[in-house]
């Protein structure tokens, strides 16, 4: 029998991933993965009409990683799991995007009933939107699975999530461009609409924003740091660092560790 939907299930806690997976696979194409990074890979490489997504996971918090869902699938559907006490984080991550949420311990009856209402309706305004276009005209794609623009998504994630990575290395433009599968001016564009930012300048921004954890730390040179985070000349690192910053990677130091200077 043909799924109705696609589901990812991002739980830690394997008991209740896989009762939350058993109680859905009957109707939906289940998969189940264990952490906020193994999620964002998961979306990289397939399409998900819905995502379950537990708020205390391992690696990051649950929203943490819904405006990276939200900016690259924003017709994915996305319910936060919350423990008790969470209202707080239950707001948030609605303003933030999820379609619902719900508060741990919830019983499996619940959570099929709410999945069941959420895909109806999924459904429902797929069918009005078909039904507002005569038979012979060109629709446009629908919520319920992917179609290009969720591909050209999809490649730009895999792109960023392979720059955070790998910011220690040389990051040339035709060798991303080429992992997401574009020519080089294809993808410029198709970075720029997804992100907001050109490649160029949201490299520097990753670059420098791990430099800043690491001069944070306070002992290690800064011309080490620079190496780490991908530069090769300190001049270059100080004046990118700078232009991002609006100071000195010295200066930001000197900042940050007060009492060690």
């Amino acid at each position: 029998m043909e799924s109705a939907g696609r589901i990812l299930v991002v739980e830690d806690d394997r008991a209740l991933a896989e009762a939350v997976a058993a109680s859905l696979s009957a109707r939906y194409a289940v998969q189940w993965v264990g952490t906020g990074a193994d999620a964002l890979a998961a979306i990289c490489e397939a399409y998900f009409d819905l995502i379950l997504l537990d708020h205390r996971l391992p690696d990051l918090l649950g929203t943490d990683v819904l405006p990276i869902i939200k900016r690259f699938f924003p017709t994915t559907t996305v319910v936060l799991m919350t423990g008790q006490g969470s209202e707080g984080v239950a707001v948030e991550a609605l303003r933030g995007g999820a379609r619902d949420y719900l508060r741990k311990p919830f019983s499996l009856h619940e959570i099929v009933t709410r999945v069941d209402a959420l895909f109806a309706v999924r459904r429902h305004g797929v069918e009005r939107r078909h039904n507002a276009y005569p038979e012979n005209t060109v629709q446009p794609p629908t919520d319920g699975g992917p179609d290009s623009d969720t591909d050209r998504a999809r490649s730009i994630l895999r792109a960023v999530r392979h720059v955070e990575r790998h910011l220690d290395r040389a990051l040339p433009l035709n060798a991303v461009a080429q992992l997401a599968g574009m020519s080089r001016f294809h993808f410029c564009r198709q970075f720029k609409k997804t992100t907001g930012l050109s490649f160029r300048t949201f490299l520097a921004r990753q670059r420098i924003g791990r430099a800043k954890e690491l001069l944070r730390d306070g002992t290690r040179p800064i011309a080490n740091v620079a190496r780490e985070v991908g530069f090769r000349d300190l001049t270059h690192f100080g004046r990118v660092f700078q232009k991002v910053e609006g100071i000195l990677p010295s200066e930001y130091r000197r900042r940050a560790n007060p009492i060690a200077s």
